[in-house]
């Protein structure tokens, strides 16, 4: 009888030993996977607040700064006669949209450079022309807005003499924003790394809430 106590006891005690293991391996992997998060957040710079804007997109429905509190967004700024860079970038702005099918709290916004060509009925047909969702709007307005949007609101690099607004604005950069309307990175749009670099930085912000 006494035998049968002691194997008990040993049973008893190897359970313990089991689960005790068993939680130090879940406080482990726990504490690693927050780290890891946040390493992946720390890599997200922070840089200034975008300044509001109202533009029409490409259902002639108007879309400002406000309407995208709350969410995260990628912007650039494109022109659809561009036979440079932009098919590129707007291929890039198409597998985002098709990543993130599912999911209601991103936003792609392409401002467009060349307004006086680029009207709503335009852009709405190139819109077509990429498959775009509803999550995907082209902006077009008055280009002294666009451009001062892009060179002090994006402060995206321009050439030409400090203080004066260029003819002609183009830039291969996307910009992620958070929920906040704050600048957190800016990626080469014409990178073929670029999709996943965002991929990782947009999961980063929306399992923090977009902050």
């Amino acid at each position: 009888m006494s035998f049968a106590i002691h194997r008990g006891f040993r049973q008893v005690l190897l359970c313990v030993l089991v689960a005790t293991i068993s939680v130090v391996i879940v406080a482990f992997g726990y504490k690693s996977w927050k780290s890891s998060e946040q390493k992946g957040l720390s890599t997200l710079g922070r840089f200034n607040a975008v300044p509001d804007f109202s533009f029409v997109d490409q259902d002639g429905k108007t879309v400002a700064g406000v309407d995208l509190k709350g969410k995260v967004w990628v912007a650039d700024f494109i022109f659809t006669r561009c036979l440079g860079p932009c098919p590129m970038m707007n291929s890039w702005y198409a597998e985002l949209d098709r990543n993130f099918q599912k999911s209601n709290q991103l936003r792609l916004i392409s401002f467009t450079v060349d307004p006086e060509f680029d009207t709503s009925a335009v852009l709405k047909r190139y819109a077509a022309k990429y498959e775009a969702s509803s999550r995907w709007r082209f902006l077009t307005g008055e280009k002294d807005k666009l451009y001062e949007l892009a060179i002090k609101g994006f402060q995206l690099a321009t050439q030409g003499p400090k203080g004066v607004t260029p003819d002609f604005v183009h830039s291969t950069k996307f910009t992620l924003v958070d929920a906040d309307g704050v600048i957190r990175g800016y990626y080469d749009g014409i990178s073929s790394e670029v999709v996943q670099k965002l991929l990782t930085d947009i999961g980063s912000l929306l399992r923090r809430g977009g902050r």
